[in-house]
């Protein structure tokens, strides 16, 4: 059955599409979050390995210089994890948006569809009206050709 296009079906379409592309964006937002929580975890577990590591080289004889490469490499860490941290609150922001603009997206897309639904109904009844109208003039006719 071809679906004849209404204003209502276009809207719908638009919605739909609109649909998508915002469900692609929660999607993307995802993936940025999850991939900054990655990002996290792995700072964390190389501070955990070096601070390890430099905990078994202090138990033998090491110079000043080894300290201070220890400490500005954990600062080095710290700095990272600090943009790191901004960035995931930043992508935090935008899933939520993202998330937003989904909700938002649903609620057009059923609004649209209940309007197509109300449209093709209205379309059926006005057939129907129709069809009876001349059903009845038909009938009319035969009864006063007799």
């Amino acid at each position: 059955m071809i679906m004849k296009q209404t204003t209502w079906t276009v809207l719908a379409e638009k919605a739909q599409t609109a649909l998508r592309d915002a469900q692609q964006l929660v999607t993307d937002a995802r993936q940025r979050v999850a991939k900054l929580e990655q990002s996290l975890a792995h700072l964390d577990q190389l501070r955990d390995d070096y601070i390890a590591r430099y905990n078994e080289t202090q138990k033998e004889a090491h110079s000043i210089s080894d300290t201070i490469t220890y400490r500005k490499f954990l600062e080095h860490l710290r700095g990272l994890r600090g943009r790191v941290e901004g960035q995931l609150q930043d992508a935090n922001l935008m899933l939520a948006d993202a998330k937003a603009e989904l909700v938002k997206a649903l609620r057009e897309q059923a609004k649209m569809d209940a309007m197509v639904e109300r449209d093709e109904r209205n379309q059926a009844l006005a057939v129907a009206k129709q069809e009876q109208r001349a059903m009845d003039e038909a009938g009319l006719r035969l009864f006063n050709a007799r």
